[in-house]
Formats: C-alpha cells, sequence, structure tokens
C-alpha cells in the first residue's frame, strides 16, 4: 500500500501522487508452470477536475493528444518505478490465476487456500507453453491463452477452445485529450483496482445475492456482507465476488475484503474491481457455457452435498413461536388440516438470553424438557429446527467463559470487539465467536452436540454480518478480510458439527454469506418485505445467488415483515415456494396457511402437495447440481447462454433443466395478464397441457389458483401420487413413482432413488424397462 504523497501542480489544480499505474513489464521469471512477471508502476495523478489518469513518461508514449487546442500545461508527476509483480498461474486448463500485487508480498507465494474459500488450489494438470517477444508474453494452457503486453502493461486472455477473446484490460479507453480513463491495474491509498473492457454486446451477472435486475450493467454493486434489513436498501447478506460475463469467462476474486464492482456504471464500456487491499487475485474460468464454467469453479472452491430428502419437504416458522405448546398446536393443526409438514422452525425464543444472544442455555419455561419436546413433535410426523447466531450477550452466564478463554474476537490492543451496523434492544454491546481460533470452533460446536443428540433437526444460522472492520482474528487473519469472511467461517463451523456428529447429511439453514457459503447448504434471502417488490427482489436475488453460488437456496414465503400480508400475495409467494429448492414459510407474524382464509388454504395445501408429488424430480436436480456444482433454482441464461434474450429475464426461473416456472407478482383476487419468455424448443403447461414452442414472449391470463409451469420437450418427469395421507416426506419412501414422458426421450435414463441407489430405465417404444426387468407399460408405475 502506497502512503507517501508528494503535492503537484497540474495546471492551476493541485493534486497528490498516491496513485501508482502498471506500465511495464521489466522481467520474466519462470517458477514451474507459473510465470511471474517483474512489472514498473508509474506515479499517476489525476488531471485536475478531468477524467483521465497522467504519468511522468513522455506524453508521446502515453497517447496524449498534445495538438489539442484547449489542452493544459502539463507538469508531469515523478516517474521513479515502484516494483510489482503479476503471477500467472494455472489451476486447470480452464482456470487461469492472475495475481497482481507489489514486489515479495506473500500472497504471490500462496497457492490460493490462504483464505478458506479456495479448497482445492490445482484441481487438474495445466502444462503450458510460453513465449516472450520484445512486445508481449504469451503463456498457453491446452483450453486459454494469457497475453501480457510489455509497454504499454496490458492483459488479454482467448479462449482457444472457442476462438473468443474473452476479457481484455481497458487500457484503449481515453477522453478527448488522450488521458487513460481505465488503467488496467492501478493502486492507491484506498486499495488495488483492475479494469475490463466491456464488449458492446457484453451482458455481466452474478456477485452474489444482489436484489436488483440480474443484469448488472450500469450497476455499482459494493460487496460487503450487511445486516441489509430486507431486500429493497441496496444491501446484500451474501454479495459474492464471482461473476459471469457473456463474453464467456467467469470472474472470481478470491479475496474477504471490501470489492466495488462499476459495472459501466462510472465508464460505460468499463467493469472496473477495486479491492481494499494492496493485491488483487483473479481467477479467470473460460468455457462458452456457464454450466461448465461452474463446475470448474466449484471444482476450486467446493460443493455442497445433497441435504437429506425430509429438507426438501415443507417448513413453517415464526418469529416468534413463545412457547412449546403454541408449535405442537401448530403441528397438530397441520395434520388435522392435511397439510404436509416436515419442519417446525423456532426462533429466539427458545434461549434464556435471547435479543441478539445464543449461548445454547435451553429455556424450560417456555419449551419445557427438549428432548420430550421433541419427541412430541415426533408423534407429530414434525421435525424440529432451532436458531442461532454467533453472538454473545455480557448478560449471558456463558460470556465470561468465552471471554477468558479468548474465544471472542478482539481489536489489536485486545479490546473486545462487538457487533456493528445491527441494532441492539438495550444498548449492551454484543460479542462474536472468533471461528478462526480451533478452540472456539470445537467449543462452539460442542454446545450443539446435545441438541442434536435430543433430537434437533437443524440450526438456522442467522446473523454473521456485523463484524466490525480492524479486528485482530486470531489466526492472523488480516482485518480486512475479516468481516466478509466471517459469515464463511461461521456457517462452516456449524455445518462442520452436524456433519460429524449428526447420521445424515449436514444443513443449515443460513442468511450471511460470501464466496464458497454454498458449499454449506443452505441459504435463504433473509427478510423480505411482505410486498409484491419484496417478491420480486426474492426472485431476482436468488437468480443472482445462483450464478455466484450455486446450490441450495430458498427464501421466505410471505416475505418477513411490512404491511399486513394479503392472503392472495401468500398464494402466489406459496406458489414461487413450492417450486424452489427449499421451501419455508416464515415471517415476523403468523405465516401457517390457514392464517389467510379457507380460500388461500385450499390453494396452498394444493401447491404444497404438488411440491411433494414433484420431489422425485426435484431429488433428480439435486444430485445433478451436487454433483456438478450447478444451481438448482436456474436463470434463464444458465441454459441458455446464446439466446440474446435470457440474460434479461429475472421475473421467471428454472427448476433444473427441465421446469420453468413463472411467478405472478400481484396482490389481488382476480386473473392477472402475466407476459413470460418461452425459451427455444416446445414447452408443455404442466396444469392445461397447452403446447407452446420458444423462443418467444406469450401472455396469458393467470388465475389465483395456478401459475404457469412449463415442461421441456425430452423431459422424463418423475412424480408420486401425494394425498391426505401424506404427513412428510418419510410417508413418501416404499411409495411408486410414476414417469411422465413430455415428447421424444433419450432412450436410457438414471434416476436416483430417494436411498441414493440408481435405476436405469428404458424407452423402447411403447415399452419401458427398468434395470433390465421385463418391460412394463408406460404408464405403469415404477418403484424407485
Amino acid at each position: 500500500m502506497v502512503h507517501q504523497r508528494d503535492d503537484l501542480w497540474i495546471g492551476e489544480r493541485m493534486t497528490m501522487t498516491d496513485a501508482y499505474m502498471l506500465r511495464q513489464v521489466v522481467g520474466v521469471r519462470r517458477r514451474g508452470d507459473d510465470v511471474v512477471l517483474s512489472v514498473a508502476a508509474r506515479p499517476a495523478v489525476q488531471v485536475g477536475i478531468m477524467p483521465g489518469y497522467l504519468t511522468g513518461e513522455p506524453l508521446a508514449e502515453q497517447g496524449i493528444e498534445t495538438t489539442l487546442p484547449n489542452l493544459p500545461d502539463l507538469d508531469l508527476p515523478p516517474s521513479d518505478p515502484r516494483a510489482y509483480a503479476v503471477r500467472i498461474s494455472w489451476a486447470a486448463p480452464d482456470t487461469v490465476r492472475l495475481t497482481i500485487a507489489p514486489e515479495n508480498n506473500p500472497v504471490l507465494d500462496d497457492d490460493g487456500t490462504w483464505l478458506g474459500i479456495v479448497t482445492d488450489p490445482a484441481p487438474a494438470a495445466a502444462p503450458v507453453h510460453v513465449e516472450e517477444s520484445e512486445t508481449a508474453v504469451v503463456i498457453e494452457s491446452s483450453a486459454l491463452r494469457v497475453r501480457v503486453g510489455r509497454r504499454p502493461f496490458s492483459i488479454i486472455v482467448d479462449d482457444l477452445l472457442t476462438g473468443a477473446q474473452v476479457l481484455r484490460t481497458a487500457e484503449r479507453l481515453r477522453q478527448a485529450a488522450g488521458f487513460p480513463v481505465a488503467p488496467p491495474a492501478i493502486a492507491d491509498a484506498r486499495g488495488i483496482s483492475v479494469h475490463l473492457e466491456l464488449g458492446t454486446g457484453e451482458d455481466i451477472l452474478g456477485f452474489g445475492e444482489q436484489f436488483g435486475r440480474l443484469v448488472k450493467n450500469g450497476q455499482q454493486l459494493t460487496l460487503r456482507c450487511e445486516d441489509a434489513l430486507g431486500t429493497g436498501t441496496g444491501l446484500a447478506y451474501k454479495p459474492v465476488p464471482v461473476w459471469h460475463s457473456s463474453a464467456g469467462y467467469t470472474g472470481f476474486l478470491n479475496t474477504g475484503a471490501t470489492v466495488t464492482a462499476d459495472v459501466g456504471h462510472t465508464r460505460p464500456s468499463v467493469l472496473g474491481l477495486s479491492l481494499d487491499d494492496d493485491a488483487l487475485d483473479l481467477y479467470v474460468v473460460g468455457g462458452a457455457q456457464p454450466r461448465r464454467r461452474l463446475h470448474s469453479y466449484t471444482a476450486l472452491t467446493g460443493r455442497g452435498p445433497v441435504p437429506p430428502l425430509w429438507a426438501f419437504g415443507y417448513w413453517m416458522g415464526r418469529c416468534r413461536y413463545h412457547s412449546r405448546e403454541e408449535m405442537l398446536d401448530v403441528a397438530r393443526r397441520a395434520r388435522e388440516l392435511e397439510v404436509p409438514l416436515d419442519v417446525l422452525h423456532c426462533d429466539p425464543d427458545w434461549l434464556v438470553v435471547d435479543r441478539l444472544n445464543c449461548d445454547f442455555i435451553w429455556n424450560k419455561d417456555r419449551f419445557g424438557d427438549r428432548r420430550s419436546f421433541v419427541q412430541e413433535l415426533e408423534k407429530l410426523h414434525t421435525r424440529l429446527s432451532v436458531w442461532e447466531l454467533p453472538y454473545l450477550d455480557p448478560a449471558s452466564p456463558r460470556f465470561a467463559e468465552a471471554e477468558a478463554k479468548g474465544y471472542l474476537v478482539r481489536y489489536p490492543d485486545g479490546e473486545l470487539a462487538t457487533i456493528q451496523k445491527t441494532p441492539t434492544p438495550d444498548g449492551r454491546p454484543r460479542a462474536l465467536v472468533d471461528f478462526t481460533n480451533p478452540d472456539a470452533v470445537a467449543w462452539w460446536q460442542g454446545m450443539h452436540e446435545e441438541f442434536l443428540a435430543d433430537g434437533v433437526a437443524v440450526f438456522k444460522t442467522d446473523f454473521g454480518e456485523a463484524l466490525p472492520d480492524g479486528t485482530a482474528p486470531h489466526s492472523g487473519l488480516p482485518g480486512n478480510h475479516a468481516h466478509n469472511l466471517y459469515p464463511l467461517y461461521y456457517n462452516g463451523a456449524v455445518w462442520a458439527a452436524l456433519a460429524r456428529l449428526g447420521d445424515e447429511p449436514a444443513l443449515v439453514w443460513g442468511r450471511s454469506g460470501w464466496a464458497g457459503s454454498h458449499r454449506y447448504p443452505g441459504q435463504w434471502g433473509g427478510d423480505a418485505e411482505s410486498t409484491v417488490a419484496g417478491m420480486q427482489a426474492t426472485v431476482r436475488g436468488g437468480l443472482s445467488y445462483a450464478m455466484s453460488a450455486p446450490g441450495f437456496w430458498s427464501h421466505d414465503i410471505g416475505g418477513f415483515y411490512g404491511p399486513e400480508l394479503t392472503p392472495e400475495l401468500y398464494v402466489r409467494w406459496t406458489q414461487f415456494g413450492a417450486l424452489s429448492p427449499l421451501m419455508r414459510a416464515h415471517g415476523l407474524r403468523p405465516r401457517e396457511p390457514w392464517e389467510y382464509g379457507e380460500h388461500a388454504l385450499e390453494i396452498c395445501r394444493r401447491w404444497i402437495r404438488l411440491r411433494y408429488e414433484l420431489l422425485p424430480y426435484l431429488w433428480q436436480v439435486a444430485h445433478e447440481s451436487s454433483r456438478n456444482g450447478w444451481p438448482v433454482l436456474r436463470p434463464l441464461a444458465f441454459e441458455y447462454p446464446d439466446d440474446p434474450v435470457a440474460a434479461g429475464v429475472d421475473g421467471q426461473f428454472l427448476l433444473g433443466s427441465d421446469l420453468l416456472v413463472v411467478p405472478v407478482f400481484d396482490d389481488g383476487d382476480t386473473p392477472v395478464r402475466r407476459r413470460y419468455y418461452v425459451p427455444e424448443g416446445r414447452w408443455t403447461d404442466l396444469f392445461t397441457g397447452e403446447a407452446l414452442t420458444g423462443p418467444r414472449f406469450v401472455i396469458q391470463d393467470i388465475p389465483l389458483d395456478r401459475i404457469p409451469v412449463l415442461v421441456r420437450d425430452g423431459t422424463i418427469l418423475p412424480r408420486l401420487q401425494v394425498d391426505g395421507s401424506i404427513r412428510r416426506t418419510d410417508d413418501l419412501l416404499g411409495r411408486p413413482w410414476t414417469l411422465h414422458l413430455f415428447g421424444n426421450v433419450d432412450h436410457r435414463h438414471q434416476l436416483v432413488g430417494f436411498d441414493t441407489t440408481a435405476t436405469t430405465v428404458a424407452f423402447d417404444g411403447d415399452a419401458v424397462t427398468a434395470d433390465g426387468s421385463q418391460p412394463i407399460a408406460p404408464t405403469a408405475r415404477l418403484w424407485i
């Protein structure tokens, strides 16, 4: 980081030489297959009030238009260089790592795993070929070519398999006097920035759970985990420094530092990435298809296992259920009204000290004996989920123990760190558990053991966004990385405890996140407002997150807070939730479907049952997603990257590859005119049987009791029969699946059963064969 400031006069305006622009490659050395370039960074100043930068090099060499009539007199800044290094290394043939840092910075010697985001630094061998010339250094794998211009410094990445130039720095972009407005790399007292040139038709998607438009062009995003207090505040619970370009690459910044992503906002043809750090560690993944690129990205950062089957059932919760009897009454009502229900969630009232505190001290006055409570819920065929957060109130009996043993985050001077930007109800500070301390992690994990032994099924890992800046974590993690990495470590610690102590695949229900959080399923979209706008923002947030953190994401059906929820909006949100990766109704006020009148209950019950009917299909998608590193809920651009319309469609989604889901954003009881996009191919409406052929837009009047759900031709859709006897997913085990065929299907297809065994189904004319058995009629049921 540069701290020296030399006052300079340019024309009649003063500026400072607190910026250094990478300008010239002055040395090349090999370290195995890595190439390390020594780069001279020159002092750079902004030219008064004009956009653009000036260095101390000759004006002609900088490309300055000296013949411009109104060009002011220019006093050049010093030209003394500062030494930087650019390391080019390979994680796989399609994945190149570009690390830019001051010479001798430790990150230049790291394999990429030091922050805990990357879990496998080299998933595939990548032999490379290096060529040097007077003008460039070129490094090639079998899939990508990186060309580094010597003077001026620049970077171009080509995809050798598609022949496309996928990324280039923005050194060509200048203002009228010739000053560069977007240097390839520039460092100042605030950190380091790179500028990439956006192509004329290039769309950028991703950057985590952002609640605005899916295509990020024109937006400026601050990637910093925050308690967003909703989905309309401009803040994000789960920002992720991963993005997709329609030019044919995926970018991943391996950092915990705050990132500012300026996507053509300040400069229309520039993607600017600025980090609150002195080093930039960028992975570029090539490949024409997002599915291929996400596969490679998750090879680096891990993939989440498939949650247990019950996790895909219907969950209900409320902030708050105040007693054991209140929760048991909800479970009884679900059974009486024949609403399937797998999980009932208890928010903080299970704690004795329950306001922004979690010390795992069970409130027996409200909920009695925990084990017997779980057993009573089990008799009602329901599992228990409980809430937690990683903060401790000084009023907790466990606070003194945690403080004395060094389990809490501190500042460099030893003072306890306390949460920031999340309001406390009583003004007392709340401390944070230090998840970089192995002893603190073991202590926190150990407090889950008795809960799991008593039968608690899952923990909702709430909050985690409030670590202040400038702390000194136990591990020595730099304070500028700690804030955004805290949610990753917190959720990872709880997930690992459940994986170790439980007898099923682990699951958490997390709100905060960062790059890598996808490997700890699952997450939900935070505290949406109970409005049409809140529902729309939730859909957009899920689609954006899917492109950066592929896995198992969900949301609060009905929204968490806000104006009184209309029965009609509750129905529309339930329809969306029934076809989401995970399904939970939850809010500040009651979210049980019978709270919204008989008509709403009747419609919602049908949709909840439909979810259970479709669980065989969702189970296939879950395994496909876990195996390949793909999202379950998918933007159209994921499946149809060559469709010029698909990227901008952010009001509908695909569940897996074969179901197109079109939520209806409305809170009224009359049919709604809905315009939606049908991708290429032939699709059949699951409810009406109407066939639609795309690509094209369709306009339909949609009644309250349904939304468009289209099935792609070529699909084998496994379903179950669900009636009032189905209380939860356990009741589905051992029941036959019915295969529904749409259009021409592949001759052989493998299905994963609920017990995770695979069955190969073959189709030959009018006959269906399962694992080589005797042919059966295609309308018959299969036990899978």
